[in-house]
C-alpha cells in the first residue's frame, strides 16, 4: 500500500468529518437564532450521521483462480508483512467476503452458512439477525490466529446434488458441471454464502469497505450481488489473466455483471509475471503485453487507458521485502494512482454534492432571514431616531399606520391559513398513494402473477406488473406535490407583493431517481430473461431468487420514495411559515413598542439603546453564519 493512496483515503475520511462537524455547527447556530425546530434538527443530524458513517466501497469481480484475493492483498494489506486473505493455489476465498472496520464491536469474522440459501430473507436483511451467522474472533496481534481464523474463507463442504439443484448451486443439466458428481451422489459446494470480516486497519477505519466476489457461479445465484451491491460500490477492479486475456466466461461475467451495473469499472490483466522471459528483452515482452491489453479493450469495449497490467504476487512480495524495483516493475503503482486520483477524489466530490443541495439551501435560506432582520432592525431604529424629540401626534400616527398595515397582515395570513389546510388534506391523500397498505397490494399482486407460471416469462410479467405499479404511483404523487407547490407560489406571491416579504422558492419533489430504479429493474429482468442459461423451466429455485431479489430491490426503492415525500412535506412550507411568523412576530414587537413609547415618552431612547444592542448581535450572528457556510463550501 503507497504512502499516497493511504494519504487520500485519510484526507477523504476527514473531509466527511469536516463536513459533518460544519453541519453541527450549523444546527447550533438555528437553535441559538429561533429554536430549532423538530424536523430541521433531524434532518441535519441524520445528513451528518450519513456522512460520518458513509464508506468508499471498492469492489474486485473475476472468475475463479484470476488472482483478486492476492491483488487485495497486494493493494490495501501488504503492510501487515502477510497475506492477510488466503489466496494460495486451491484455497482461496469461496463466497462473496466483504472487509470494513466497525469500531464498535471487536474484530472478528461472520460467515453466513450456505443454507440460508433456503430462506426468504435477504443477505441485506439477513446481515441485520446476528443469530445465522457463525462469528469467529480475530486477534490482529497474532499472525497465526488470525491466517488460520480466515482460513474458513477457503472451506466447502458436500452436499446432496438433489439439494444443491434446490438451492442453485449446481446444474445436472450443464455439461460443464456433470463431473463435479461424486460417485455417493454429492457435489462440492462452498460451506459459506457470505463473508464479513471487521479487521482495524487504517484504510478500512477510514472508511474503505472492500468486496471480494469470487466466481461466475456465485454471481448468477446471488442476485442481490448485481442488483444492489456491485452497483452500489463505487469501483469496480474486473480481474483477467493476462495469459489467456477474455475468456468465455470472464465475457459472460462481464456482460452479465459488470459492465451494465457499476459505476466506475476498470480492467486488471493479473499475472504479467508469467509473461516474463528471460530469453526475450523487456521491449518485446512489453509488446506481447501490449497486444494483450488492446485486444482487452477491443474485446471488453473499453478505453485503453480503463485497462491496467499487474502482478498482484510480485507486487505483494516487492512490498513485503522492500524492493522497489519490483515494485515499479509489477505494475500496482498504476491502480494505486487510479484510486488515489480519480476513484476517491470522484467519491468526494459526489459526497459534497449529495449534501450542498439541501443544507446549501438551508444556509442560504438563513442568510435571507439574517439580512431581512438586520434591515428591519434598521429601518425601526431610523424611524425611532426620526421621532426623537417629536410629539406625541406623530408617534401616534405612527403607531396607527402600523396597526393599519398590521390588520392587512392579517387578514393575508388568515387567508393562507385556509389554504394550508387545504394543502395538508392534499398531502395526505399524496401520501396514501405511496402507503405500507398500497406496497403490500402492489407486492402480493406481483407475487401472485409470477407464481401463476414459475418460468421466465411469468417473472417478466410479475416484475413489470410490479414496477409499472409502483411507477405510476410515485408519478401520481409527484403530480400533486407540483400542483402544492403551484398554489403555494401562488399564496406567497401575495405575501411578496403586499407585505415586502423576501422572495422565497418552494423545492419541489423529485421522485425521478426512483422511477429511474424501477425501470432499470425491468430492463434487469428482460436480460436475465434473455440470458439462454435461464430459460429452461426446471430452474424454479432461481427464478424464484431472482424475482425474491428485483421484489426487494423495487421495495427499497418504493419505501425511499415514500420517505423523501414525507421529508418534502414536512419541509415544504418550512420557509414560508417561517417568514410569515416571524413577520407576525415583527409587527407586534414594533406595535408594542410604539404603544409603550405612547405611555412612556422616556423609553424611546431605551428602546433605541435595545435595537442598537439587536442589531449588534445579528451582524456577530452573521459573520458566524458566514465562516459556516465558507467552511461547508470549502
Amino acid at each position: 500500500m503507497s504512502i499516497h493512496l493511504e494519504q487520500e483515503v485519510t484526507d477523504l475520511s476527514e473531509r466527511r468529518m469536516r463536513l459533518a462537524t460544519v453541519i453541527d455547527d450549523y444546527a447550533d447556530w438555528l437553535d441559538r437564532q429561533h429554536g430549532i425546530d423538530a424536523e430541521r434538527a433531524l434532518r441535519l443530524a441524520d445528513t451528518a450521521s450519513a456522512l460520518r458513517q458513509d464508506k468508499l466501497v471498492v469492489a474486485f469481480v473475476a472468475e475463479f483462480s484470476r488472482g483478486k484475493t492476492e491483488l487485495i492483498n497486494a493493494l490495501f494489506f501488504s503492510d501487515h508483512g502477510q497475506r492477510l486473505l488466503p489466496s494460495d493455489a486451491g484455497r482461496t476465498t469461496m463466497c462473496p467476503t466483504e472487509l470494513f472496520a466497525n469500531s464498535d464491536e471487536a474484530p472478528s469474522l461472520s460467515l453466513l452458512p450456505i443454507e440460508t440459501r433456503r430462506r426468504e430473507e435477504s443477505l441485506a436483511r439477513l446481515k441485520h439477525m446476528p443469530i445465522e451467522w457463525s462469528r469467529l474472533s480475530l486477534d490482529p496481534g497474532d499472525p497465526r490466529q488470525l491466517q488460520e481464523s480466515l482460513q474458513k474463507l477457503t472451506e466447502t463442504k458436500l452436499m446432496p446434488a438433489v439439494e444443491a439443484i434446490e438451492i442453485g448451486l449446481w446444474d445436472n443439466e450443464d455439461p460443464s458441471e456433470r463431473h463435479q458428481l461424486r460417485a455417493d451422489g454429492t457435489v462440492e459446494v462452498p460451506a459459506w454464502r457470505y463473508a464479513m470480516v471487521n479487521f482495524p486497519h487504517p484504510l478500512l477505519q477510514a472508511g474503505l469497505t472492500i468486496l471480494d466476489t469470487p466466481g461466475l457461479n456465485a454471481l448468477g445465484t446471488e442476485p442481490e450481488l448485481t442488483l444492489s451491491v456491485i452497483p452500489n460500490a463505487h469501483a469496480v477492479m474486473f480481474l483477467l489473466a493476462t495469459d489467456t486475456g477474455v475468456t468465455r466466461s470472464d465475457l459472460e461475467i462481464w456482460h452479465k455483471h459488470v459492465n451494465r451495473h457499476s459505476n466506475y469499472h476498470v480492467a486488471v490483466l493479473n499475472k504479467i509475471d508469467m509473461l516474463w522471459d528471460e530469453l526475450k528483452s523487456d521491449s518485446e515482452v512489453q509488446a506481447i503485453i501490449e497486444r494483450q491489453v488492446e485486444e482487452t479493450a477491443r474485446v471488453l469495449k473499453l478505453p485503453r487507458s480503463r485497462v491496467f497490467t499487474v502482478s498482484a504476487q510480485k507486487a505483494l512480495t516487492a512490498s513485503i521485502r522492500g524492493d522497489s524495483a519490483l515494485r515499479v516493475r509489477s505494475g500496482i503503482e498504476s491502480l494505486e494512482y487510479l484510486l488515489a486520483h480519480q476513484v476517491i477524489p470522484a467519491r468526494r466530490d459526489m459526497l459534497y454534492h449529495s449534501v450542498s443541495g439541501e443544507v446549501g439551501s438551508m444556509i442560504d435560506e438563513s442568510r435571507v432571514g439574517i439580512a431581512t432582520r438586520l434591515k428591519r432592525s434598521s429601518d425601526e431604529l431610523i424611524q425611532l431616531s426620526q421621532l426623537s424629540g417629536k410629539n406625541r401626534g406623530l408617534i401616534e400616527e405612527a403607531r396607527a399606520a402600523l396597526q393599519k398595515e398590521k390588520e392587512s397582515y392579517d387578514v393575508t395570513a388568515a387567508q393562507f391559513r385556509v389554504i394550508r389546510k387545504m394543502l395538508k388534506k392534499q398531502g395526505e391523500h399524496l401520501m396514501s398513494q405511496l402507503s405500507e397498505e398500497s406496497l403490500h397490494t402492489i407486492c402480493e399482486a406481483g407475487r401472485a402473477a409470477m407464481e401463476a407460471s414459475m418460468t421466465t416469462r411469468g417473472l417478466t410479467g410479475g416484475i413489470r406488473q410490479l414496477s409499472e405499479q409502483m411507477g405510476s404511483r410515485l408519478h401520481y404523487a409527484t403530480q400533486l406535490a407540483d400542483n402544492m407547490v403551484d398554489t403555494l407560489d401562488q399564496a406567497y406571491i401575495h405575501f411578496y407583493h403586499h407585505h415586502h416579504l423576501p422572495k422565497t422558492q418552494v423545492p419541489r419533489l423529485d421522485l425521478g431517481a426512483y422511477r429511474n430504479r424501477l425501470e432499470a429493474l425491468i430492463r434487469e429482468t428482460e436480460a436475465f430473461c434473455r440470458d439462454p442459461a435461464n430459460l429452461m423451466l426446471e430452474k424454479r429455485f432461481m427464478i424464484r431468487r431472482f424475482y425474491a431479489g428485483l421484489a426487494d430491490e423495487a421495495r427499497k426503492a418504493f419505501n425511499l420514495a415514500r420517505a423523501e415525500a414525507e421529508r418534502w412535506l414536512r419541509i415544504a412550507l418550512d420557509p414560508i411559515m417561517a417568514r410569515i411568523r416571524e413577520h407576525k412576530q415583527y409587527l407586534d414587537t414594533r406595535l408594542a413598542s410604539l404603544q409603550h413609547i405612547l405611555e412612556n415618552m422616556g423609553t424611546l431612547k431605551g428602546r433605541m439603546a435595545q435595537i442598537k444592542g439587536q442589531i449588534s448581535e445579528l451582524r456577530n450572528d452573521k459573520t458566524e453564519l458566514m465562516r459556516i457556510a465558507e467552511t461547508f463550501a470549502g
